[in-house]
């Protein structure tokens, strides 16, 4: 049977290859950043990934800031997926 899968944007940690994520066994996905929209507390990412555009939800901490066009890498744990069954 098909399914998708699904994360919460906010739930999806990313970085670029400079930075080392503490990633243990979560899912993880290469992207680049296709665009960045600044909103005052957090910052919303949209990575491009084979086709496919994911948008990621970040709190604007004073962490590095991801440039449009740069190579990234998203993790996220594995209790954040839910499976969604294809009708």
């Amino acid at each position: 049977a098909k399914a998708s899968c699904a994360v919460r944007p906010e739930r999806i940690q990313i970085s670029t290859g400079a930075a080392r994520l503490d990633i243990g066994n979560a899912n993880t996905l290469k992207g680049r950043v296709s665009k960045r929209i600044f909103a005052g507390n957090n910052s919303t990412y949209f990575v491009d990934r084979d086709g496919q555009t994911l948008k990621v939800i970040v709190q604007n901490t004073g962490a590095e800031r991801l440039a449009e066009g740069e190579p990234v890498m998203l993790s996220w744990s594995p209790e954040s997926t839910v499976l969604i069954a294809a009708s």
